[in-house]
């Protein structure tokens, strides 16, 4: 049960001036700007390869029209798959540093708050 006695006196809880609430506060918010930056770049990175896509797609389409013959409408295909195949790749592995970045920095946020809570012992459950 909270032990404030006036409503003035919960703000207590969220004293700014008190050490370890501020530099975790600070902590946080850096970390929030580090995941929206890597939110951003992540953004512009796929973006960039949706154009990049539709360009390569509309070129792999206008060769494979004037293409002589179904070998050389096949390689446009081909060719255009495999920049396709390329691009989800590079989408994976974009997405892989967002959240890797996004984990890192609320690790990073919660390494610095110390904690007084003592680790339970693990009680094995019996058998029926």
């Amino acid at each position: 049960m909270c032990s404030a006695k006036t409503p003035m006196e919960l703000f207590a809880i969220w004293n700014f001036h008190n050490g370890s609430t501020r530099d975790f506060a600070s902590k946080f918010w850096e970390s929030q700007s580090k995941v929206l930056d890597s939110m951003q770049r992540f953004s512009a990175g796929w973006f960039d390869r949706r154009h990049v896509g539709t360009r390569a797609a509309l070129e792999a389409s206008l060769r494979a029209c004037e293409s002589k013959n179904a070998a050389e409408m096949i390689a446009c295909y081909q060719e255009w798959a495999a920049g396709a195949a390329s691009r989800i790749l590079d989408d994976q592995i974009a997405y892989q540093q967002l959240v890797h970045t996004a984990v890192s920095s609320m690790a990073s946020a919660q390494a610095g708050q110390q904690t007084n809570e003592e680790a339970l012992p693990f009680i094995w459950p019996r058998a029926a």
